[in-house]
């Protein structure tokens, strides 16, 4: 069973290229080249990011789990997250 902060992972996702969405919820949106390739949410209460959240955040962002939990910690880079949406002809 894994678990991440969801505080860092969030900021891990902002200096990645994410972009938070200004309104009140806790929107991340992921754009390449002016189109959107990835939207998820982060809610307000959590601070920790289960499975479960973990699962519904890696598919919104087409990522797998390990993909997902090594992107969190920063051990992969926006250029890893290109190089895996171009295989899978998101981009």
């Amino acid at each position: 069973m894994a678990s991440l902060n969801a505080k860092t992972t969030m900021a891990n996702f902002l200096k990645k290229g994410f972009i938070k969405e200004n309104s009140h919820h806790r929107y991340y949106e992921f754009w390449h080249e002016n189109k959107l390739i990835a939207k998820t949410y982060s809610s307000h209460n959590s601070e920790t990011l289960d499975d479960y959240l973990i699962g519904s955040m890696r598919r919104q962002c087409n990522m797998d789990k390990p993909f997902f939990i090594e992107f969190a910690k920063c051990t992969k880079t926006k250029e890893d997250y290109i190089t895996l949406l171009k295989k899978e002809g998101l981009i």
